[in-house]
């Protein structure tokens, strides 16, 4: 069984070539079934995600999924321009084909009027005091994070997206509408710090603010990576896969609230201790809010869409972009003719801020044209700059070579392989993990060992979760991690817990060997089973057929007896203090299945294997290889590793 089900291709809305009535539903605020007249809060988020989820599940039943791939037909031709705005607020505003798409209308009250920002009730007096005492976080208070702070602001306020306003002007009568966050300074990949409002203080908004962003806006953010990992497992094995990227530099900040709305998002600005308190007051989305994202996407899908209308013309037809230099001269570029007749296949997506183009192509010529899509397709949403460094293009990524042909790009974390289809995490990222589960596995040995603090132990399995997606078979290690993690201690020693102690020894080892071998992201995808198996078992024993589907195999029928010192362990209404479940004994059978289809199908390597159970946790397990409860289940995968 392979861990992605075919992704669901719903986009925000459509190209123009499409009845936009069908789409402008996901234009609408999001509401909850059980309440559809009540404005949703963030504090009903869990239950909004049930809902999309179901809502999700629905979709890919009913979806008729052929192929993730675009064929490049160029039947678009692109209409008499409409009059973009003469002015807008900050930096995002529709103009080109952007103008032609369903949520042009949005996003122009948002570029001339702004996001709407509903946080809540107004604070008291008391309340704002109290979060200027809090001032900022601990991660603000070093002398190199208030020295680059000073200089981000001073770019913000010369840019007009900030003011800086002092505490005791308005003390007296402050606005309504203000409430003051702490300000933390993270580390960044691309830069020292990235400002974000610590939204975990005891006075918060995210859980009073209305979602009002249009609910489809992130509907596909979970699937991008998915959609990519079955693009390369679909495409053919001769096939060379360009990747670039174009990434949209200050991304949240290019979009303004409504007017007066900014106070909402105030920060006490970092600087040395006996200075006078001073406000910063952004005049645009702040990462940290909740909402910031789905109305950004709103505006970053609509770019998406209307690339693809943009490659969509013929090849050649448009003019070339001045950033267009950026994407050519790659060393596996130069090996294609200048121009040649043939098909071109294309993928393109949007991760927030992240403009990901996929192509496989028979010409430089083709690439060029993909190139020149995607970056109009943004400059039509967001406008572009006389000036190369202040354009929303990331001139700094570009000269990194993010926006470059190449066939081993990473993307959203992970490393792709055009030529040989594989994917591995992203050297940083996994030698980051490495360091600390070493750290850990070292503190847990000698004559004072060391617990691991619970909330760092969850923080790095979490991050393990995400890296075991291009090792799948690691999932089955993290069953004593879930084991230890459901009680919640102040500490994890691994020191006490062997298992547990071997099976993060053996995670290591996976994130280790995973860039030597490389998984083919054929093995991570799902498809038409090659054979099929199904089994059930009982306290009594286990039966089984085995049956070939797309490849054949001969038809075979198993049974076994369970050993008598098995049956007795059964938990029944005879024997309530047994150890074996049935759900135990269902799994076993399950695993007797796959090893009885080892030895009759004649070759499993990247097949695909349809296997059937009627026992719900059995399948679960075999679906997220992990278990949080079952002892049978984490001993039998613990034993398999020795």
């Amino acid at each position: 069984a392979a861990p992605f089900a075919p992704p669901v291709a719903a986009p925000l809305a459509s190209s123009v070539d499409a009845p936009p009535q069908e789409y402008h539903g996901g234009l609408q605020q999001p509401r909850l079934g059980t309440a559809p007249d009540l404005p949703v809060t963030g504090s009903h988020t869990k239950y909004l995600r049930r809902q999309n989820k179901r809502e999700r599940q629905q979709k890919q039943l009913t979806q008729e999924f052929n192929d993730v791939w675009r064929n490049h037909r160029g039947h678009f031709s692109i209409p008499t321009p409409k009059q973009a705005p003469s002015s807008f607020r900050n930096s995002m505003c529709p103009s080109g084909l952007a103008l032609e798409h369903p949520a042009a209308a949005t996003l122009l009250q948002y570029a001339t009027s702004g996001c709407p920002t509903r946080t809540g009730q107004n604070w008291t007096k008391e309340m704002i005091e109290e979060a200027i005492e809090r001032g900022r976080h601990v991660s603000a208070t070093s002398a190199e994070a208030i020295e680059y702070f000073k200089s981000e602001i001073d770019q913000k306020v010369a840019a007009g997206q900030a003011k800086v306003v002092d505490w005791d002007d308005i003390e007296d009568n402050p606005p309504p509408e203000l409430k003051i966050s702490p300000l933390a300074l993270v580390p960044h990949k691309s830069r020292k710090f990235r400002a974000i409002l610590d939204l975990s203080f005891r006075l918060r908004f995210n859980e009073t603010s209305e979602k009002t962003a249009p609910k489809a806006a992130c509907e596909q953010l979970g699937h991008v990576l998915n959609r990519i990992i079955y693009a390369f497992a679909e495409a053919a094995d001769d096939a060379k896969i360009f990747m670039a990227k174009f990434d949209i530099k200050d991304g949240f900040w290019r979009l303004d609230c409504q007017e007066s709305e900014e106070w909402n998002f105030a920060y006490v600005m970092p600087q040395e201790e006996g200075q006078p308190t001073r406000l910063v007051v952004p005049t645009s989305l702040q990462m940290g809010w909740i909402e910031s994202p789905p109305f950004f996407c709103a505006a970053s899908e609509t770019g998406r869409d209307v690339a693809e209308d943009y490659v969509e013309t013929n090849i050649g037809s448009q003019p070339e972009h001045r950033f267009e230099q950026y994407t050519t001269g790659g060393k596996d570029c130069e090996k294609l003719p200048p121009k040649k007749e043939g098909d071109l296949k294309y993928l393109l997506e949007v991760y927030v801020d992240d403009f990901i183009s996929l192509a496989i192509p028979t010409s430089q010529e083709q690439l060029d044209h993909v190139a020149r899509g995607v970056l109009q397709g943004i400059h039509d949403v967001f406008p572009e700059n006389d000036d190369d460094a202040m354009d929303p293009i990331a001139l700094k990524k570009l000269l990194k070579d993010d926006g470059k042909w190449l066939l081993e790009k990473e993307i959203l974390g992970f490393i792709f392989d055009g030529d040989k289809k594989t994917i591995w995490l992203e050297n940083s990222k996994r030698e980051a993990l490495l360091k600390v589960l070493k750290g850990w596995l070292r503190a847990s040995r000698g004559d004072r060992p060391q617990g691991v603090p619970f909330d760092e132990f969850q923080s790095v399995i979490s991050k393990i979760r995400h890296a075991f997606i291009s090792i799948p078979a690691g999932k089955g290690l993290l069953s004593h991690c879930n084991d230890v993690m459901r009680t919640e201690p102040a500490f994890i020693h691994l020191h006490t817990n062997r298992e547990l102690y071997d099976a993060i020894g053996s995670i290591r080892n996976f994130l280790h060997d995973s860039i030597a071998q490389p998984t083919k992201c054929k093995q991570l995808v799902q498809g038409h089973p090659h054979y099929i198996g199904i089994e059930d078992a009982s306290g009594h024993g286990v039966a089984g057929v085995v049956l070939g589907e797309l490849d054949a195999v001969v038809p075979t029928v198993f049974r076994m007896e369970w050993p008598q010192e098995i049956r007795d362990e059964l938990v029944s209404d005879t024997n309530p203090t047994g150890s074996i479940t049935n759900s135990d004994l269902e799994f076993a059978g399950f695993l007797l299945l796959w090893l009885v289809m080892e030895e009759i199908c004649p070759e499993l390597m990247h097949k695909h294997v349809g296997m059937w159970s009627d026992n719900q946790p059995t399948v679960c397990w075999v679906k997220r290889m992990a278990s949080k409860n079952s002892f049978s289940l984490q001993s039998a995968y613990y034993k398999s590793l020795h």
